[in-house]
């Protein structure tokens, strides 16, 4: 090749020199950062070969537009970050007069959610002449310029915040094209957001930047303010356009959505050409990214591609294209591939690239690159060998493999593919077997049976196999079964056993499947057995009986009853018997039940007097429960007994030894009445007193009573007092209760009293003495004052004479008086009772 690649160079040196300023191409990015925060980027490809050193920029200024209205948004000033060579695919074809440079300016820039709302979006534009003087495809390059521009969408959609990155363009190379060969270039792009890449040729904008103004703001021109879109684009030169932007057969083309160039150039020189990459979210566009490139197409020395032939392994016919080689299983599973060049002293290398099927199913053994035909002539051919995985299967289809040879020449290499349509089956593999110890597979069982059996499992291939059981439907380890999984070389054995027990008897049926596997080149080889087990769940409802069997039954009070209740059940189980009041408590109403519970049989013994009742309680329902104790058990059984209690009562009679009147009693006199109750029925009595309005112990009574069974006596004390004495009139009522269970009206006697005191005017003092001292009648006093009587107490008595003199006082109601100092005649008294006064007169004779 280097011999070529000499030729090529002594062709480029001679195409005479021109003048032209700078610009190969380049694009916008936008990259969001976080919040409303992102960089923009502007990649600049500059010509180092022919482009002026003094059209470098450190700095630029962009503009941004609304789109729909063209409004001017804001200018960003944007400083050169970096500047790189822009490499070639194979470093050995580089030359001399083909050399690029990228140049990436960025800037921070904040997106307001205020101000970038529209929902048509956004544009940004950087214009700036001029293009490379040497371009063959466009009227004036020197004096044309280009317009960058790219779309973005606004930062809310629908009230909603709208993130969004643009496309980032594959970088270019600084490969060149030949004359009628074919070209091919990847200017696909990815997307941060996944969104969707669409592709085509557009022409390149040119803008409204020329040589006098390159730029907005230079010199003389800093007036002039940026344009909006639309801009207008570069011309074409006879027989170019958008579709043919360099002649070929095919001309330039781009695949829409992979982003592929490829183009078979006709006619040598320097061609620009432009894509535009659209950006679509949900089928919705929300952007668009424009590039402009250029590529030199040369005369280039003739390369002959390389050839590529494979066959099976062992056979000498080599494969045909649209052939399916069936490659047997057992056979060596390998390819023979042998691949040349008819050029001298080339290098080739080979490549398998799986259609439909993992790269690593196969190995590639023997010479897979090197350089060939070091000699004078055409004779060398490397040879490699692709093998297959023994466990290697294209599973009943078709697997289609490429090889693919290629050379270094330049300026891309040359390639020669063959399809490789195959099929192939892996190394024969007996399944795995499995088998139980006994021929049943539907098994029934009872209550205490023990299911045992082994599971065996086996591989004649002497793999290792293993075994396993699981529930369908249900989870083994719910229940009493014992099974270990279970692994071996080329056979195992494993022992299944169940208790049935309750547990068991849950459900009608059971499934198990116990499964065999081996690994077989990375796949699970199985074979399983199912078994089928059925619990007898047969249960016949137990009985209760009860003796007497009568259930409704006619109770007087004071009789006693006994109920024996006997349960049964065929079946055998553990049953048991209980007892319950509808509404009340058993044991609170002095009834017994007392029980035995067994196997088959439960018995129960119930007793009760009965008892007195109100009208309401004289009904008791007694309900007698049978329950069974078993896996799946039967309803409760009942049995519901009614009692009825009667009790028939004859009223009891009251008397007393004083008729029921009205008593007149005198101060300071007791009473005394006594009163007999009896009642026939010989039900409790008990006597009572209750005054009318008065308690009995305030008036200085007392009742007391002797109760008892068919008979009850009570006596009756009053102390006749001043307390009664001001009440008037007193009413006693006596009353005859009995307990009885439907007692009579208690009989009552009522008994009235009248307290009497004395009256002060009824009693007549003497009314003369004769203080001579003969010993008869020498003083005045009253022997037959009445005593001290309720309110009426005596208090002092006054004397005086017929002026009204004082002539004595005493506090003593047995006084005496002389008549001392007193002269005979008539004298007046007063004797003060308190609540009274006596007033009356004495005469002293002497």
């Amino acid at each position: 090749m280097k011999h070529k690649l000499l030729i090529l160079l002594l062709l480029l040196l001679a195409v005479p020199a021109a003048q032209a300023t700078h610009i190969v191409g380049g694009e916008f990015e936008l990259q969001h950062q976080s919040e409303n925060n992102y960089r923009l980027i502007l990649n600049l490809y500059f010509d180092d070969i022919n482009g002026e050193p003094g059209a470098y920029d450190p700095s630029i200024r962009v503009n941004i537009f609304e789109k729909g209205t063209n409004r001017w948004i804001m200018g960003l000033s944007m400083a050169a970050s970096s500047r790189t060579n822009v490499p070639y695919t194979n470093i050995d074809c580089t030359i001399g007069q083909l050399k690029t440079s990228k140049i990436v300016y960025s800037a921070l820039i904040t997106l307001s959610p205020t101000i970038f709302i529209n929902p048509e979006g956004y544009y940004v534009t950087w214009e700036r002449c001029c293009r490379n003087y040497t371009i063959n495809n466009i009227v004036s390059p020197e004096s044309a310029a280009q317009t960058f521009y790219m779309e973005f969408p606004a930062v809310r959609r629908n009230n909603a915040t709208f993130r969004n990155s643009s496309p980032r363009l594959f970088p270019p190379l600084s490969d060149y094209a030949c004359v009628n060969e074919l070209f091919y270039f990847d200017f696909s792009g990815s997307d941060a957001d996944g969104d969707s890449l669409v592709y085509d040729m557009v022409t390149p904008l040119n803008g409204y930047t020329n040589t006098s103004m390159p730029a907005y703001g230079v010199a003389g021109y800093a007036h002039i303010l940026p344009y909006p879109a639309p801009y207008p684009t570069i011309n074409w030169r006879p027989g170019y356009n958008t579709a043919n932007q360099i002649m070929g057969n095919p001309p330039i083309q781009i695949e829409r959505n992979t982003g592929r160039l490829t183009m078979r150039p006709s006619q040598k020189g320097l061609f620009v050409f432009g894509v535009r990459v659209q950006e679509f979210r949900k089928g919705v566009k929300i952007g668009e990214v424009r590039r402009d490139f250029q590529v030199m197409v040369l005369e280039c020395p003739k390369n002959a591609a390389p050839q590529v032939m494979v066959r099976e392994q062992g056979k000498k016919p080599f494969y045909k294209e649209n052939e399916v080689l069936q490659l047997a299983s057992t056979g060596s599973r390998c390819l023979e591939v042998l691949f040349t060049d008819p050029d001298l002293n080339e290098f080739i290398s080979l490549k398998a690239i799986p259609v439909n099927f993992p790269v690593s199913s196969f190995t590639i053994n023997g010479t897979r690159q090197g350089v060939i035909n070091r000699g004078t002539t055409a004779s060398d051919t490397l040879r490699a060998t692709i093998c297959f995985d023994p466990c290697f299967s294209t599973k009943g289809g078709t697997y289609r493999l490429d090889l693919v040879v290629q050379d270094d020449g330049c300026s891309l290499p040359k390639q020669d593919t063959i399809r490789l349509s195959f099929r192939m089956e892996p190394i024969p593999d007996a399944p795995p077997t499995i088998d139980l110890s006994t021929r049943e597979r539907q098994f029934n069982v009872s209550l205490g049976d023990v299911l045992n059996f082994d599971v065996l499992g086996a591989d004649t291939d002497g793999q290792v196999v293993s075994v396993t059981a699981r529930g369908i439907g249900f989870d083994l380890a719910s229940q009493s079964i014992n099974f270990q999984n279970s692994s071996g070389t080329g056979n195992t054995t494993s022992n299944f056993a169940w208790q049935i027990d309750c547990n068991a008897l849950s459900a009608e049926s059971y499934k198990i499947e116990f499964t065999v596997m081996s690994l077989f080149c990375g796949n699970n080889i199985t074979r399983t057995e199912t078994i089928e087990v059925r619990p007898d769940r047969t249960n016949n409802l137990p009985t209760i009986t009860i003796n007497p069997a009568s259930q409704m039954i006619n109770l007087v009070k004071g009789q006693t009853i006994e109920l024996d209740i006997l349960g049964k059940d065929i079946d055998g189980h553990t049953l048991a018997l209980s007892a319950a009041g509808n509404g009340f408590d058993l044991a609170a109403d002095g009834m017994e039940f007392t029980s035995t519970s067994g196997a088959g049989n439960a018995t129960g013994k119930f007793k009760w007097t009965a008892a007195c009742y109100s009208e309401e309680e004289r009904i008791k329902r007694i309900t007698f429960t049978l329950k069974e104790s078993a896996c799946n058990p039967s309803p409760d059984q009942t049995l519901t007994v009614e009692l009825r209690i009667t009790a028939p009562n004859n009223a009891p009679v009251l008397t007393s030894d004083k008729a029921p009147m009205l008593y007149e009693l005198d101060l300071n006199k007791i009473f005394e009445v006594n009163f007999t109750g009896e009642d026939q029925d010989l039900d409790p009595l008990v006597l009572e007193a209750i005054g009318d309005g008065f308690n009995l112990a305030d008036y200085s009574m007392e009742f007391s009573t002797t109760p008892g069974n068919g008979k009850a006596i009570g006596t009756f004390k009053m102390l006749a007092t001043c307390l009664a004495a001001d009440r008037g009139i007193l009413r006693v009522d006596f009353f005859l209760k009995e307990d009885a269970c439907n007692p009579a009206a208690p009989p009552v006697l009522t008994i009235e009293f009248k307290v009497r005191v004395p009256i002060l005017q009824d009693f007549t003092p003497a009314n003369i003495f004769t203080p001579n001292g003969d010993g008869l009648n020498d003083y005045f006093y009253i022997p037959d004052l009445p005593e001290d009587f309720c309110s009426a107490r005596f208090a002092d008595i006054k004397i005086f004479n017929r002026w009204g003199q004082k002539m004595y006082q005493s506090t003593q109601s047995n006084f005496r008086w002389d008549g001392s100092g007193a002269t005979a005649g008539v004298y007046f008294y007063v004797i003060d009772f308190g609540s009274t006064q006596y007033k009356g007169s004495v005469t002293l004779v002497r």
